[in-house]
């Protein structure tokens, strides 16, 4: 479900600026055709209605960006713009994902997420977030 606040929306952690795409579906649960489908309902709307983005990477040095619009998108997401359709997207973010390095901090942030942002903790109640040594 898209949350529509007057003419801006905000994204979440599915589409990117127009330059950085969309959010990969690699991880556990993930769905390329879901996050398609995500997307394309963001997509019906007004292509004037503001978009605020979650993440922005500043592809190719640009500065860091939160807002684009709906027609923009769909016009230049280098991932889904310009009519990509739904087995075009799913073909390439399943080839990309699997080319793609573990992030850097995925440790911390599943262990947060997966609690719904409620930080572990350990016995005696401190706040507590567990690395790996030896890797992901």
């Amino acid at each position: 479900m898209v949350q529509v606040l007057g003419d801006a929306a905000f994204t979440g952690d599915t589409l990117f600026m127009p330059d950085g795409g969309s959010a990969c579906a690699d991880f556990p649960g993930g769905d390329a055709g879901q996050l398609y489908d995500s997307i394309q309902t963001v997509l019906t709307l007004p292509d004037e209605t503001r978009l605020f983005m979650c993440h922005d990477y500043g592809p190719n040095g640009r500065d860091i960006a939160w807002e684009t619009t709906v027609g923009a998108e769909k016009a230049h997401n280098i991932h889904v713009g310009g009519g990509k359709t739904r087995a075009e997207f799913v073909k390439f973010r399943i080839e990309r994902d699997a080319q793609q390095a573990m992030p850097k901090l995925i440790s911390p942030a599943l262990q947060v997420n997966m609690r719904a942002e409620d930080m572990p903790r350990d016995e005696d109640g401190n706040t507590v977030l567990k690395v790996p040594v030896n890797g992901l």
